[in-house]
């Protein structure tokens, strides 16, 4: 049996990462105190984590609703 645990943790840790990336660049964008970069370091940590996201549940999709072995 195939030890399935990794790819759902991965997926999981991403998922709380993208709620915080959200957090912060909405925070990011309300607040003019902050220096200029960190709206686009905000804005480009929430594109990597969501494609960290649609990658792990599109590998389980396409291959036939069980997550392969990393």
């Amino acid at each position: 049996m195939r030890d399935t645990r990794r790819p759902l943790a991965i997926h999981s840790v991403a998922g709380w990462f993208f709620y915080g990336a959200f957090a912060a660049k909405v925070l990011a964008v309300q607040s003019r105190r902050l220096p200029g970069w960190v709206l686009p370091l905000a804005g480009g940590t929430l594109a990597i984590v969501l494609g960290v996201l649609w990658y792990t549940s599109a590998l389980w999709y396409y291959n036939g609703y069980q997550l392969p072995h990393l």
